[in-house]
């Protein structure tokens, strides 16, 4: 099997800290976001896929806040911001006595008056945000790569000395999993690397006694950011502070 730029993408991130396809996700996004920001302000397609998706998540929203982004964001936010008012005062109020039983049953659960339901339905997110759903697919492919290279040699030495998968995307790479052997290879793995977590944690907590004060953290010392992204699945986001 040919060794793609992907599997060679994978044994650079599993030589860094954190979880590799959480690095490496994080590096395709950036670089999206800046070619959405720079090179494709202008392709029409996207343009619209962004206005059906009324714009972008809160995460890849804050995400689009950097350096030279004030042209790109205000072209594409115009343009949601046209949408959602076509939206909104395109939409009726449909009158709806307080006894009928689509109102009742309205006020009784989180579903939307039917009085404005039109305007509530017109207003939400026709697509997914298109930030996302790029990501997904590159996540999908690193995954499926991950998994077809478990038992390579060099690829399951550097995961041996990585810090492993978060556990989303541990979770996504056993879903993917067929053969025994990759199965073993994993959590054997995966096991040793949070049995040396657990270890750092419990160092940490014991040396949080005054009695050990003396001795200070070292490396276990950011056990705790390191277990908050492995379980969450955030290490990107907690990478700036894990120095």
């Amino acid at each position: 099997m040919n060794k793609t730029q992907s599997y060679y993408d994978l044994l650079e991130a599993l030589a860094l800290p954190g979880c590799p396809i959480c690095r490496l996700l994080a590096t395709f996004t950036d670089r999206l976001l800046d070619g959405l920001i720079y090179e494709q302000i202008n392709d029409g397609g996207l343009r619209a896929r962004i206005r059906q998706a009324r714009g972008f998540c809160p995460e890849h929203a804050r995400q689009l806040v950097r350096h030279g982004a004030a042209l790109g964001v205000a072209i594409m936010m115009r343009d949601v911001l046209n949408a959602l008012l076509e939206a909104l005062e395109g939409a009726r109020f449909r009158p709806v006595s307080r006894l009928s039983r689509e109102g009742l049953r309205a006020a009784l659960t989180s579903a939307p008056s039917p009085a404005t339901a039109e305007a509530v339905a017109r207003l939400g997110a026709q697509k997914p945000c298109p930030v996302c759903e790029r990501t997904r697919e590159v996540e999908e492919m690193l995954l499926h790569v991950l998994v077809e290279r478990l038992n390579d040699p060099e690829l399951a030495a550097k995961f041996r000395a990585s810090e492993g998968l978060c556990l989303p995307h541990l979770r996504g790479t056993l879903r993917l999993i067929t053969r025994e052997e990759d199965y073993e290879t994993l959590v054997r793995a995966q096991g040793a690397i949070w049995r040396d977590l657990l270890a750092q944690l419990s160092e940490a907590i014991r040396k949080s006694d005054y009695r050990f004060l003396d001795e200070g953290l070292g490396e276990e010392g950011k056990a705790w950011l390191r277990a908050l992204g492995v379980i969450a699945g955030a290490q990107e986001d907690l990478r700036t502070r894990r120095g």
